[in-house]
């Protein structure tokens, strides 16, 4: 495949594909099963063109370099080092105090901008050789900055982990709630109105004292826990 096909945006297939045949499978497998010297004593016609052992799918990588649609990735998922990027580290190695650095960078890209403006009005000429400078401090800063999205992966799996806990929690209390509704058929109450102030009832009478409730209530009710829900 040319580089051209694999840097564009719909590739072909990759002509190896065409090996893969029934027929050359089926043939692959033999030699897998009965080894390729048998294979060829029975006189099983073999493809010229290629290796049929070369059918095999390589071993997965585990380290070094790959390519994708022309595009080298690394491996081990890591961020590369400002050095393997071609560019020049501006804070000490080791562990340092990201926050410090990140204000040092910012303030140092604020004074080579006006710097900048001061150039491009004094000297444009020179200004080229600024702009690569001001490239570099905030590639910096964007390298001190990657270096927390570990930290903030984990705080925000820890976040939806707690999230995802409350909500089961509420959930199962909406339907207790739900269940405790619709095994509900009667609500005992006393009334509290000017005719009982007058007239008490007697603890036996508030006790046989039931309301039955409306079913269009219960299910407005029910509604309502499935809205939340």
């Amino acid at each position: 495949m040319t580089t051209q096909n694999i840097g564009s945006s719909y590739p072909p297939p990759p002509e190896i594909y065409k090996r893969y045949t029934d027929e050359n499978l089926a043939k692959f497998k033999q030699v897998k099963e009965k080894g390729i010297e048998a294979i060829i004593h029975e006189n099983v016609a073999l493809p010229t063109d290629f290796n049929i052992l070369d059918l095999e799918p390589p071993p997965p990588l585990t380290e070094g370099v790959y390519s994708f649609f022309g595009e080298f990735w690394q491996v081990v998922d890591r961020n590369a080092t400002l050095e393997e990027n071609g560019v020049p580290q501006l804070f000490p190695p080791g562990k340092i105090n990201r926050a410090v650095y990140l204000k040092k960078l910012n303030n140092s890209a604020v004074f080579n901008f006006v710097e900048l403006l001061d150039t491009l009005v004094k000297d444009p000429d020179q200004a080229p050789e600024k702009i690569e400078q001001i490239k570099h401090i905030i590639l910096n800063m964007k390298y001190l900055l990657n270096e927390y999205r570990p930290h903030q992966i984990e705080q925000r799996k820890k976040a939806t982990n707690e999230i995802n806990k409350r909500c089961s929690e509420f959930k199962s209390i909406l339907q207790n709630v739900k269940n405790a509704w619709k095994n509900m058929d009667y609500v005992k109450m006393d009334i509290d109105t000017d005719e009982k102030s007058i007239h008490p009832k007697t603890d036996q009478e508030k006790s046989i004292s039931s309301y039955y409730i409306n079913p269009d209530t219960t299910q407005k009710m029910l509604n309502m826990i499935d809205e939340i829900e």
